[in-house]
C-alpha cells in the first residue's frame, strides 16, 4: 500500500484466488504473535478480497435471512396462531357452559333437558357451519385481494427477524474469532502501549489480516444494504456510523493500525450480539427475556463503548504522539504523517460521541421498561 512498501508488477497479477483468499504472503519476522501461521504483507490485491467477501456476505445474508431465520419465525407464528386459537376455544366453551340452563338447574325433567339439549347441539351445528361458511369467505377475499393486514403484519415481523437472526449469527462468529486474535495478542487484556510498539507491525499474521479484511468486507456490505432496503427512521445516523466505521478500517488498515482497529472491533461487537437477541426474544413474545437481555445490552454498552472505549481514543490522541515516528519530524518511510493521525483521531473521537448520543437513547429505553413499557424497536420504518 503507499506509504508501507513498493508495489511491484507481481502484485498487479490478479486470479480468481485473490477475490477469496489472501495475497502477499512473506516469511514472518514475529515469532511471538501467531508464528504458527502464514504473514502477509499489505497489497493492493487486498481490494479484491474485499470486493469478494463482500458478495459473499451478501449471499450468506439471504440464505440466512430466507433459508434459516424466516422459516423458523414462520413456524412460530404459526404455532402461535394455533395455540391462541385454541385458548379462545377453551374460554367460549367454558362461557357457553356458564349460560347453559342446565348448568343453572333451570330443567327439572329429562324431557325439558333432552329438549334443550337437542336444541343446544342443532344451535351449536349451526353456529359452527356459519364460522366455517364466514371462515371461506375470508380465506377466498384473502387470495382474491392478497394478503390480510394481520399477514402482512406476520411477514414484516418475519422480515425483523430474519434481520436481526442474521446480525446475530454474524456478530457471534466475528466476536468470537476476535476474541481469539485479543488473548493471543501482545496487548491482551488491555495493554495500550503494546498497540503502537513495534509499528507499523508489519508483516500481518494471517489471522489478523483475514479478520481485519473480512471486518471492512462486511461494512461495504451494511452500506449497500442500508441503501437498498427500506429507510428507517434512523437511516441517516445508521449511515454517518457505517461511513465512519469503513472510513477508519481503511485508514487504519492503510496506515498500520491494525492493531488498535481489531482491539475497537473486539469492544463493539459484543453489544451487537445482545441487542439482535433482544429483538428476536421481542418478536417471539417472550417475555420477560427481551427486558432481561436488553439490560445485558445496556450494561455491556456502558462497559466497552463508555468505559474502555474512551481509554482506546485517549491512547490514539495522546499517546501515539509519543510512541510513532512522524514523516514530519524526519522518520522514514513507513512512517505516519501528523495529517493522517488527525483525521484518524477526529474520527474515532465522532465515533465516542455518536456512542453517547445513542447511549441517550437506550437509557430512554430502559426506563421506559422499568417503568413497565415494553422494550420496542425504535427502528422502524419510515411510513410507520
Amino acid at each position: 500500500m503507499p506509504g508501507h512498501q513498493n508495489i511491484t508488477l507481481e502484485e498487479w497479477s490478479l486470479s480468481s484466488s485473490n477475490f477469496f483468499w489472501l495475497a502477499n504472503k512473506v516469511p514472518s519476522s514475529n515469532p511471538s504473535f501467531f508464528p504458527q501461521y502464514p504473514a502477509y504483507e499489505r497489497s493492493w490485491l487486498d481490494l479484491a478480497f474485499v470486493a469478494g467477501w463482500t458478495v459473499i456476505f451478501a449471499l450468506l445474508r439471504e440464505f440466512m435471512m430466507r433459508g434459516v431465520f424466516a422459516p423458523f419465525m414462520r413456524c412460530w407464528i404459526r404455532r402461535e396462531h394455533r395455540a391462541r386459537l385454541a385458548r379462545s376455544a377453551v374460554r367460549a366453551r367454558g362461557n357457553k357452559q356458564e349460560a347453559s340452563p342446565l348448568a343453572n338447574g333451570h330443567n327439572t325433567t329429562a324431557s325439558g333437558a333432552n329438549g334443550h339439549v337437542v336444541n343446544g347441539v342443532g344451535q351449536e351445528l349451526r353456529a359452527r357451519k356459519g364460522v366455517i361458511d364466514h371462515t371461506s369467505a375470508q380465506d377466498f377475499q384473502s387470495k382474491s385481494k392478497g394478503l390480510t393486514k394481520r399477514q402482512k403484519l406476520d411477514e414484516k415481523k418475519v422480515t425483523r427477524f430474519a434481520e436481526q437472526g442474521w446480525s446475530l449469527f454474524y456478530y457471534i462468529v466475528y466476536w468470537s474469532f476476535g476474541m481469539w486474535i485479543h488473548i493471543n495478542s501482545p496487548w491482551y487484556p488491555f495493554k495500550l502501549d503494546n498497540l503502537w510498539i513495534g509499528y507499523p507491525h508489519t508483516p500481518m499474521p494471517g489471522p489478523v489480516k483475514f479478520y481485519y479484511l473480512s471486518q471492512l468486507a462486511f461494512w461495504f456490505n451494511q452500506v449497500i444494504v442500508l441503501n437498498v432496503e427500506d429507510r428507517r427512521k434512523d437511516h441517516w445516523q445508521m449511515m454517518t456510523h457505517h461511513v465512519i466505521t469503513t472510513t477508519l478500517m481503511i485508514m487504519s488498515y492503510v496506515n498500520g493500525f491494525t492493531r488498535v482497529g481489531c482491539l475497537i472491533l473486539v469492544l463493539f461487537d459484543l453489544c451487537d450480539i445482545l441487542l439482535p437477541l433482544a429483538k428476536m426474544f421481542k418478536y417471539m413474545a417472550l417475555e420477560p427475556l427481551p427486558d432481561i437481555t436488553f439490560g445485558l445490552f445496556l450494561l455491556s454498552w456502558l462497559v466497552t463503548r463508555q468505559v474502555l472505549y474512551p481509554f482506546v481514543v485517549r491512547s490514539v490522541v495522546f499517546d501515539t504522539p509519543y510512541l510513532l515516528p512522524f514523516r514530519e519530524n524526519g522518520a522514514p518511510e513507513p512512517a505516519i504523517t501528523r495529517r493522517r493521525w488527525a483525521t484518524y483521531s477526529a474520527l474515532l473521537t465522532g465515533l465516542a460521541i455518536l456512542s453517547l448520543i445513542w447511549l441517550l437513547e437506550i437509557v430512554r429505553i430502559a426506563k421506559g421498561a422499568v417503568t413497565g413499557k415494553p422494550v420496542e424497536d425504535t427502528r422502524s420504518d419510515e411510513e410507520e
